[in-house]
């Protein structure tokens, strides 16, 4: 697969997809978890987008049902959260203390094995999704090449 022929599925209920590098093609799809992946990666990797509004109340007051989310996610190779902000930008919607923040970003990674990457924007998280999505896809199939 070129690099510009990526093909990212989206979840059908993602309301407003960040804008993506030319080349990237999207398909509408129902997933069963997270908000994007590929047809390669399906069954292996899976990335959840939020803004950080989402993000901030999904570590605070839904932070049950997020961890329910994170629970299903575990069926997974890879999985990470993009949040289409910076940590900054997190700590200003939050009524929390920063370091309630940090917290709860190294629990995501340290108890559920989900690294939370900021983007800072939505274009950045376009292109993260894509880059990750890519390198993600990139190892399945050198995986699926070498000898057994």
């Amino acid at each position: 697969m070129s690099a510009a022929a990526l093909r990212i599925l989206v979840d059908s209920r993602e309301q407003r997809p960040p804008p993506f590098p030319d080349g990237v093609i999207l398909e509408r799809w129902t997933l069963s978890e997270g908000d994007y992946t590929t047809e390669a990666l399906q069954a292996i990797g899976v990335i959840e987008r939020k803004s950080g509004g989402d993000f901030v109340s999904s570590i605070t007051h839904d932070r049950d049902r997020f961890e329910d989310e994170l629970r299903r996610l575990q069926g997974y190779r890879w999985r990470c959260v993009i949040v289409e902000d910076d940590l900054t930008a997190v700590y200003r919607l939050s009524q929390t203390h920063p370091n309630s923040i940090l917290g709860s970003v190294s629990s995501l990674y340290a108890r559920w094995d989900c690294p939370v990457l900021f983007a800072g924007n939505p274009a950045g998280a376009g292109r993260l999704i894509c880059g990750i999505l890519r390198r993600w896809q990139g190892r399945v199939e050198t995986e699926r090449a070498a000898p057994p």
